[in-house]
């Protein structure tokens, strides 16, 4: 009985993980359509991929990583966690870890390329708003759906021995 528990919560958070890495990739390929090679703006790959961002302050290879990788390995990360978010105190380490990733986005937008950047993303969505636009929506859909799932997650389910609701 213990090993099909298992085997079940390991295939949900592998699910999770996999769910989790896929919105990552999209996030990532956005994020770098927006970048506009060199003439767009930073502020989604920052955000989608806090706090891998920090490597960018490592070189060209740090920014590599980051780009390619940092969306997909924090979504992947998330995923996983959210789907095993059954557990209570799991739940709010992943709600707190949620938390100081949209920090770590503000402060990377902050440390990386000022608040000024923030007017060069209003003259973009003049200009060519689609991708910004896009991203938006992606990424922003993508945090409904996160804490959504967390929400429900965080609920208690029915006993369905007795049958009664939970109050």
């Amino acid at each position: 009985m213990a090993d099909v528990k298992a085997n079940r919560r390991s295939r949900k958070v592998i699910v999770g993980a996999m769910i989790g890495f896929s919105y990552g990739c999209i996030l990532a390929l956005l994020a770098f359509a927006a970048m506009g090679a060199g003439h767009g703006s930073w502020i989604p790959f920052l955000i989608s991929s806090a706090p891998f961002g920090v490597l960018t302050f490592l070189g060209t290879s740090g920014f590599t990583v980051s780009v390619v990788a940092g969306a997909p390995v924090v979504w992947a990360t998330f995923g996983a966690m959210i789907a095993t978010s059954g557990n209570p105190k799991l739940a709010w380490v992943t709600r707190t870890l949620l938390l100081l990733h949209y920090a770590a986005g503000l402060l990377l937008i902050a440390a990386t390329t000022g608040f000024g950047e923030l007017a060069y993303v209003l003259r973009m969505l003049r200009i060519s708003p689609e991708i910004m636009v896009a991203w938006a929506m992606f990424y922003v859909g993508g945090q409904i759906a996160v804490h959504w799932r967390m929400g429900l997650c965080g609920r208690s389910r029915p006993d369905a021995r007795d049958g009664q609701s939970p109050t």
